[in-house]
């Protein structure tokens, strides 16, 4: 049985689904940081001394839409050593969701962990994996990674982008896009040119899908830490403080992809410090 949880947002449901997941040493995530910095955050390493990165998208049922945030790892090859083998359909059929009932697949952005599972491959051939929903992207992010061969090929352009293009399933949209009434991005750009967290609003109650705005629940707390993967690590930075002193501020809840599953938490104050507090 795969990972999967559910939780209510107002009128809107949440459902955290677990692709796969990886240990990396601290240091080799976070290239700028030595070991010593980590002697404050041993909570929140394994036994072996290592951060463990949850591969997950989001699942959210709003205003009779099922819309799926981000398509994990996939069966793309790739640098991240996975722990498990990829099986985002299946958890999400566990869950109760099919991807045939998936309406809108909507990205935070287009690394390879998150557009995994836009196809499958059929004796050689990519076969769309949501062939009943529409695709959204960040205009400036499609343009970004379509913008030479060598990006194209950092986007595995061919496999999992271009079928959704020659489907005619793809919408690009520009900063804050209503979903639905209930599901808006925010642009939240420096991990890539083009991306976006999703506020979810429903009922007095607001979740942030933070995407790649952060990895790790340690950058609650040492904000300024980037991982190697930030493109443009001064936007980053700047776009995580923003977004955490909004959350914190809105007592908002924290759904990550990336924290140690299921990646629900708030940002609270501890000691004079903010820090993650997982629920």
């Amino acid at each position: 049985m795969g990972n999967f949880h559910k939780k209510t947002v107002g009128n809107a449901e949440l459902i955290s689904v677990q692709d796969t997941w990886a240990a990396i040493p601290p240091t080799a995530f976070f290239d700028s940081t030595e070991a010593g910095d980590w002697d404050a955050y041993k909570d929140l390493t394994d036994d072996d001394g290592n951060l463990t990165l949850n591969i997950g998208s989001w699942l959210v049922i709003s205003e009779g839409k099922t819309i799926l945030v981000d398509t994990g790892l996939g069966g793309r090859p790739a640098g991240l050593p996975a722990k498990v083998d990829p099986a985002l359909p299946s958890v999400m059929e566990e869950a109760g969701v099919k991807p045939t009932d998936v309406d809108l697949v909507v990205f935070t952005h287009l690394h390879f962990d998150h557009t995994g599972w836009n196809t499958r491959d059929e004796n050689g051939t990519p076969v769309l994996v949501f062939p009943n929903a529409r695709h959204v992207v960040q205009q400036v992010e499609w343009d970004y990674w379509t913008g030479s061969d060598e990006l194209r090929k950092g986007s595995a352009y061919d496999n999992v982008l271009a079928p959704i293009e020659a489907a005619g399933l793809l919408d690009l949209v520009e900063g804050e896009y209503a979903v639905t009434s209930e599901v808006v991005t925010l642009p939240t750009p420096g991990h890539t040119p083009g991306h976006v967290s999703f506020v979810v609003s429903s009922g007095g109650e607001t979740a942030y899908l933070i995407g790649d705005a952060a990895h790790q629940p340690v950058q609650l707390t040492e904000t300024d830490w980037c991982p190697g993967a930030d493109i443009d690590k001064d936007t980053s930075t700047k776009s995580r403080h923003a977004l955490f002193d909004r959350i914190e501020k809105e007592n908002a809840l924290i759904a990550s992809g990336h924290f140690p599953f299921p990646g629900l938490g708030h940002a609270v104050q501890e000691g004079g410090k903010r820090v993650y507090r997982a629920i």
